[in-house]
């Protein structure tokens, strides 16, 4: 599947608790490997976390949130008002750049000189020179033609997979609210380790809060938060992401559950039940944490992963950490971190 957004952990689950931690606990393991390396390290002690898969690592957090600030931020996005929650295509740039390169020494040279050879046909006076000219006159009208169509392709292939996305959202940046403010708060404590070597606060890391809603029958179809063209495609809002951090809300008895479409079901409470993969009963104030890439950026496809179709509504909150600062409108302004963080 495409990537919803822009679209890991190494072989043995990046830096892994030793047993005695209570992250440990509910912690399963998937048996095939991947190439990546380990993930973004993370402060391992932080309170009600819970390891449900390793390698790669998945945990849940309980209580991460208060009641209060998980009602604050359903209220502020209501408030602010949602809309149809967006979808980039990400890779468009590999996969034009894949396109180019299979018309220019394929189709577009075939026929180039197919052309040039037929238009030669009866013309006694026809030269190398001339053959070779007519030839490279035709293989830039065909080139243009061949990116004029992988354009249109690229174009409907964007707009096809909004189809993927039916929740609706809005971005939360104003620190004075209580329910903002306790998130990235503490989504800082959590992270703080991996800009140890950094005089920025973890918060320049962050993109801003994104408040998302779910009503009856609207999905997110099985996805990846990260990209294999970061390094090009978001560039300016702080390249790879590394981390997702998601909160739920409120309370979902029905439907809404979060899979891992790729690992095995978790030995935890919140596990649905029957299910062979691992899948997440959403409960207010519980954070789900996942790798999508590893802390060199490099892409995890084993962290595939969907949000269920909802029965009953269900509002989930989300920070995405990435390598670099990300800057508004993105990411929260330097001023508002040093005032309110």
């Amino acid at each position: 599947p495409a990537s919803i957004r822009h679209y890991a952990a190494d072989q043995n689950g990046g830096r892994v608790p030793s047993a005695s931690k209570p992250s440990e606990l509910f912690a399963s393991t998937m048996t095939t490997s991947a190439s990546v390396g380990k993930r973004m390290p993370i402060n391992e002690n932080y309170p009600g976390l819970k390891r449900v898969h390793s390698n790669p690592d998945v945990y849940i957090i309980e209580q991460f949130l208060d009641d209060a600030s998980c009602e604050n931020l359903i209220d502020k996005a209501r408030e602010k008002g949602t809309s149809r929650s967006p979808v980039a295509y990400a890779g468009w740039t590999e996969d034009i750049k894949e396109l180019l390169g299979l018309a220019a020494s394929g189709p577009v040279s075939w026929f180039a000189i197919l052309g040039a050879w037929y238009e030669a046909q009866g013309n006694v006076e026809a030269s190398v020179p001339s053959l070779v000219l007519h030839a490279l006159r035709n293989y830039a009208v065909l080139f243009v033609v061949a990116l004029v169509g992988i354009a249109g392709f690229t174009k409907f292939r964007a707009d096809s997979l909004q189809n993927l996305r039916t929740s609706s959202s809005t971005t939360l940046d104003d620190l004075t609210h209580k329910g903002a403010k306790n998130f990235v708060l503490r989504a800082s404590d959590l992270f703080d380790p991996a800009s140890s070597s950094s005089k920025m606060p973890a918060a320049s890391f962050f993109e801003a809060p994104t408040v998302i809603n779910y009503e009856k029958e609207q999905v997110l179809a099985p996805h990846y938060d990260a990209n294999r063209s970061a390094d090009v495609e978001d560039a300016n809002r702080g390249g790879q992401t590394l981390s997702t951090l998601l909160v739920y809300l409120n309370d979902v008895e029905n439907g809404g559950t979060t899979r891992f479409g790729k690992l095995p079901a978790a030995d935890y409470v919140r596990q649905v039940k029957g299910e062979r993969n691992l899948n997440i009963i959403p409960r207010r104030g519980d954070a789900l944490l996942f790798f999508p890439a590893d802390k060199d950026g490099v892409f995890d496809e084993r962290t595939e992963h969907e949000g269920c179709p909802a029965v009953d509504e269900k509002w989930i909150a989300r920070i995405w950490r990435h390598t670099g600062e990300v800057p508004p409108p993105f990411g929260l302004s330097s001023d508002s971190i040093k005032k309110y963080l």
